[in-house]
């Protein structure tokens, strides 16, 4: 990965393939998303939160695989799913800053100049002939914003959550035709007994910030780890008969 400032001048000749912005996610188990995906990202995966190994701090993603580097909605050529993440869709653009010696202290849009998708075959321009932003490029941008803007409300959903101490790890057990038996650590989700206690002046809080939605896609999303099991299991992978999935919300044996 090489990342530069997107230049309109100076890689205006850029040739972009789109079709293979998909191919970064080949190997993603977690894909990360913003608060605004939830609704959307809840009706085909499950929506789970881990910490940053090195800040600790958590963020929401999608779960695509039971193992590292395991994407079981990858088709070989894109991903098999109805919405793609944003944090997919925008490659092979990133969100960079300003060099700090220019005294700007704004977000600048970056490009990958080693990434697939820049291909001498690809159909799509950065710009227009005119020197304009190009409709691929606007809606780069659109995408960009939307994860932008989404960083802060995303980071006031997690510190509500936490608040409230609603956040709690998960455990899945996998066992597969096989004989192989996942486990998976690491994870994080709402904890609805919790949920459930909280009093009546919380909840009224929680639909008057908006926070309700977010709460719910969540729980409705963790339907989608048993279909992630099965239906994800693409060829000679598959849960073995009479075999059952647990999934343990709480705190783990220790």
């Amino acid at each position: 990965m090489h990342l530069v400032e997107l230049s309109r001048a100076e890689h205006s000749e850029l040739k972009i393939n789109p079709a293979l912005a998909e191919a970064s996610a080949a190997r993603q188990h977690l894909i990360p998303i913003v608060a605004s995906e939830f609704r959307k990202a809840a009706t085909q995966y499950p929506i789970v939160f881990a910490k940053n190994p090195e800040t600790g701090r958590f963020a929401p993603y999608v779960l695509n695989g039971l193992e590292p580097e395991e994407n079981l909605f990858w088709s070989g050529t894109k991903m098999d799913v109805v919405y793609v993440p944003l944090n997919i869709r925008r490659r092979p653009f990133f969100v960079g800053m300003a060099d700090p010696s220019s005294g700007a202290n704004d977000n600048v849009l970056c490009i990958d100049i080693e990434s697939s998708c820049i291909s001498a075959s690809g159909q799509t321009s950065i710009v227009d002939a005119d020197g304009s932003d190009s409709p691929y490029l606007k809606e780069i941008l659109s995408i960009v914003g939307k994860l932008v803007d989404g960083q802060k409300w995303t980071s006031s959903f997690i510190n509500t959550a936490l608040s409230l101490d609603l956040l709690c790890p998960i455990v899945l057990d996998i066992v597969l035709e096989d004989g192989k038996s996942l486990h998976v650590e690491g994870l994080y989700s709402i904890d609805e007994d919790r949920f459930r206690s909280l009093d009546k002046d919380k909840v009224e809080t929680l639909w008057n910030e908006g926070v309700m939605d977010l709460i719910y896609s969540v729980i409705i999303s963790t339907g989608q780890i048993s279909n992630l099991s099965v239906s994800g299991m693409r060829g000679s992978r598959s849960i073995a008969p009479g075999a059952t999935m647990r999934v343990d919300v709480g705190i783990p044996n220790l």
